[in-house]
């Protein structure tokens, strides 16, 4: 089954909005965020790029071919309420290939720009895989599935769609909520790894109720639905019920879980207390190491570098930062996001940037630092640091704490948590020593 996508011919036209028809099986399936602001920017200056459009042989409507489905359903809401020149939308016509290949478009369009939460793309390729399952009569292993979505050009590893398979089979009907608001892949991961080892645990532990703790976790799990998902809590009910059926103290019962999660299964056994040592010195004994300035600054720059790298990881922004360990915050930003970087990805640029102070840097200071090249560099010699990061990304306050809460799984909120809490830390004792980091690291 191979694409011939450039054998597809196409065509510009003016299309009657109520003969064409959103996707009914588009991946996205939670209200755009941006609905408003589009809506807004669409009722001012119309529709500057043409959707794109196709029609099965035989059917009444065109449906979209790529994405846009946002858009036309905003024009078809403005042109009901009687805004006529929403009447007639401007389009590229393209020829009928297949429902999958429309599928898969739809999937890329969303996927470049960056606004499709994880079970949204999920549910995407599990319609995928009954598509060709329907189309060949048979079933298809996860390692075929991305040769088959490979040959549509979209790419996934086996692991993702592990955990999408998960989250679309398993999960969706427990944690919709959860789900719906932005629970992620590492996420997924995190709870599958739980209830793996759990039922491991529970088994060893309870032999005579082996078997029957997948049904308790479809409980667990149905009672940590939420908007903002706390996989702490669901651990610790789980720890708790195995432990009262068990009889084996809580803690102990985490210490299990993660040996199982790690691969590396503990025993319980019962371990003979050591006997104090009266010959070793008492706190009491110890003079007080005397404050180190210098000490405590670089060990503060190192944490929030640690900080840094894992959320520019988590959101593909590793490029932007350059490490400088012994100098200023640990770290600036080099470069700025790629022009067609997601509204979150630009949102925690100015993150990370915010924790470094740049924006509080002098101009001349910063080219010394950028590459001459660099896009950064480029834009700052016709614009203050201030500006230029002000207009980066026109996101206020509340729209950046809703963004980075949404869009941030566990792992990435606490590192969120620790960049802020340690660049309170190091401002806080650069003022006690009087130090402008900028200007002072000259």
């Amino acid at each position: 089954m191979g694409r011939e996508t450039n054998l597809v011919n196409h065509r510009f036209a003016k299309v009657p909005v109520n003969q064409i028809a959103c996707y009914a099986k588009n991946p996205r399936v939670i209200q755009n965020p941006e609905y408003e602001r589009l809506k807004n920017s669409l009722r001012q200056n119309g529709i500057d790029m043409p959707l794109v459009v196709t029609r099965e042989p035989g059917a009444e409507h065109y449906v979209l071919q790529a994405g846009g489905n946002t858009r036309l359903s905003i024009a078809q809401s403005l042109y009901d309420a009687g805004s006529e020149e929403f009447a007639t939308i401007p389009c590229v016509v393209k020829d009928w290939t297949s429902e999958i290949d429309v599928l898969v478009s739809h999937l890329r369009e969303n996927d470049m720009r960056g606004n499709l939460m994880f079970i949204e793309r999920a549910l995407g390729v599990m319609s995928f895989a009954k598509m060709i399952s329907v189309e060949f009569n048979r079933s298809f292993s996860q390692r075929e599935l991305c040769r088959r979505l490979f040959e549509f050009g979209y790419v996934l590893s086996q692991p993702v769609i592990s955990a999408m398979e998960y989250a679309v089979n398993r999960l969706y009907g427990l944690l919709p909520t959860a789900l719906e608001h932005g629970m992620g892949k590492r996420q997924v991961t995190a709870i599958r790894m739980l209830e793996h080892s759990a039922i491991k645990v529970w088994d060893q532990n309870n032999e005579e109720e082996a078997g029957e703790f997948a049904d308790l976790f479809t409980d667990l799990c149905k009672s940590c639905d939420g908007s903002v998902f706390d996989l702490e809590e669901l651990i610790s009910k789980v720890a708790h019920e195995i432990s009262v059926a068990s009889e084996v103290d809580a803690n102990t019962v985490r210490m299990l879980l993660e040996s199982e999660r790690r691969g590396s299964p503990m025993t319980l056994e019962v371990i003979t207390p050591l006997e104090t040592d009266t010959t070793r010195k008492s706190d009491e004994d110890y003079e007080p190491r005397p404050f180190d300035a210098g000490r405590a600054i670089q060990k503060l720059r190192s944490k929030l570098v640690e900080s840094c790298i894992a959320l520019a990881d988590s959101f593909e922004l590793r490029y932007c930062v350059a490490v400088i360990p012994e100098g200023r915050f640990g770290y600036f930003m080099c470069e700025l996001p790629k022009h067609n970087s997601s509204v979150n990805q630009r949102a925690v640029w100015k993150l990370l940037a915010t924790a470094c102070d740049q924006g509080r840097a002098s101009k001349r200071v910063l080219l010394k630092l950028l590459a001459d090249e660099s896009a950064y560099a480029q834009k700052l010699q016709d614009s203050r640091p201030r500006v230029l990061h002000a207009n980066l990304s026109p996101i206020d306050l509340f729209d950046l704490g809703e963004r980075l809460l949404q869009g941030m799984d566990d792992v990435a909120w606490s590192h969120t948590i620790s960049l802020l809490t340690t660049y309170r830390e190091l401002k806080r004792l650069a003022t006690e020593l009087s130090l402008n980091l900028w200007e002072d690291a000259e």
